[in-house]
């Protein structure tokens, strides 16, 4: 797991993808672009997930949400890190309180892992976090 600002959500599954451009004013387009193929690609394939608009701190943004998970996209310098994590919102955490869901969770995570894998594959992302000396470079989008 990533250490400082920029590290995923906790316990989060991630890929990484450049998203750098030769010209820096198609950067907006490309990574609109790449949030509308992620929404689209899981989607699609995991259609247990709803698209939302939302934030983990100011760092993490969250594209897409089932009871269990969220789908979410963190940058910074041109790199993407696509991630997917347990749900740590307040009607999630309101849910845990009557039901100790985090087993269930966790195994359905690692259910849903190759599947995971292979959508941000097909997205052209490497699976897994960066190495830990190029950590640091993950910031808000």
């Amino acid at each position: 797991m990533m250490d400082g600002h920029g590290s995923p959500p906790g316990a989060a599954r991630t890929a990484i993808r450049n998203l750098s451009c030769t010209d820096p004013s198609l950067w907006a387009r490309t990574y609109a672009g790449f949030v509308a193929d992620i929404r689209q690609a899981f989607r699609r394939h995991m259609p247990s997930f709803d698209p939302v608009h939302g934030w983990r701190g100011c760092k993490h943004r969250v594209l897409l949400r089932n009871p269990y998970a969220d789908i979410g996209l963190t940058t910074f310098q041109g790199m993407a890190l696509v991630w997917i994590a347990e749900r740590e919102d307040r009607d999630f955490r309101i849910r845990c309180e009557w039901i100790d869901l985090s087993g269930d969770v966790r195994r359905w995570l690692d259910g849903i892992a190759p599947a995971f894998d292979a959508i941000s594959s097909r997205l052209g992302c490497a699976i897994g976090a960066p190495p830990a000396d190029e950590r640091p470079w993950l910031e808000a989008a």
